[in-house]
């Protein structure tokens, strides 16, 4: 399909939400892919040997968005301990499995895309806003490919069709596609691979955070906390925050999530609060 407009981008990234608790919009819909995502059968499978993952979004790249588990955190010890740990993996039309991305891969993407396109920072710091918040989130529940894998070999030894029932993220195609061929590939992955592999990790952040604190959790630890922080490196890049500031920030919890009266600074006439 041809490239629509960056006005035309603009208007339908436009979001609305909440001056006032943001993180309740969606409360329902966030719980319940916890409940499901952590309701997904370990038996028999161990990280690092024999591990499931579930086929969950594919882009029009060809490339395949999984979740995988158990993830590393299984076999954490102590209080940190999170049995239930998965991770999102990214499979190139060619087969290739993209490395797994943290947070220093992912704001080197981020600074890669401001080098280049920083008039769409606000565009992209929406996109991740949208994911912090589960905005326009669709409801599913339908049959998806279920893999188990041994990892030492990746060798796919079973393979079947499971019934999982969650809410994904929806994003618009005319913008995707629009940005990611102005973009290119990032880390040797399509815009829409990179996006839907930050849902799945904001997702495994929301299972933990609720898991380790339990009725103590706040629904902003997690995947909110985590997507917010990619528009504090935002507004650095932007110049809005000096770098000082910016390493103040990130060095005492790893975290640092932008702060609610600062998302129209980044995001500018993008973000409607009311």
């Amino acid at each position: 399909m041809p490239p629509i407009l960056n006005q035309d981008i603009r208007e339908r990234v436009r979001t609305t939400i909440s001056k006032r608790a943001p993180q309740n919009t969606t409360k329902q819909i966030k719980l319940e892919n916890i409940e499901n995502f952590n309701n997904l059968s370990r038996e028999g499978l161990e990280n690092g040997n024999i591990e499931r993952r579930i086929l969950l979004y594919e882009t029009h790249s060809h490339e395949k968005v999984y979740m995988q588990y158990p993830g590393i955190e299984s076999k954490r010890n102590g209080q940190r301990n999170f049995l239930l740990d998965a991770r999102p993996i990214i499979q190139k039309s060619d087969g290739e499995i993209v490395p797994d991305m943290n947070f220093g891969r992912i704001w080197d993407i981020i600074d890669r895309i401001g080098q280049g396109h920083q008039a769409n920072l606000d565009v992209l710091a929406v996109l991740f806003l949208r994911i912090a918040y589960m905005i326009g989130y669709q409801h599913n529940d339908t049959e998806y490919l279920s893999e188990t894998i041994n990892v030492i070999t990746g060798e796919v030894i079973e393979s079947s069709m499971t019934r999982f029932c969650w809410n994904s993220l929806i994003l618009d195609p005319d913008v995707v596609e629009t940005l990611g061929d102005s973009f290119g590939l990032l880390g040797g992955v399509s815009l829409e691979g990179f996006l839907y592999y930050n849902d799945l990790l904001a997702q495994n952040e929301d299972c933990k955070y609720s898991y380790l604190k339990g009725q103590q959790w706040d629904f902003k630890s997690g995947r909110i906390n985590n997507c917010l922080s990619h528009l504090t490196v935002i507004a650095h890049m932007q110049g809005h925050m000096g770098i000082s500031e910016l390493i103040n920030k990130f060095q005492h919890g790893g975290v640092a999530p932008l702060a609610q009266n600062k998302f129209n600074e980044v995001c500018g006439d993008l973000v409607i609060q009311e």
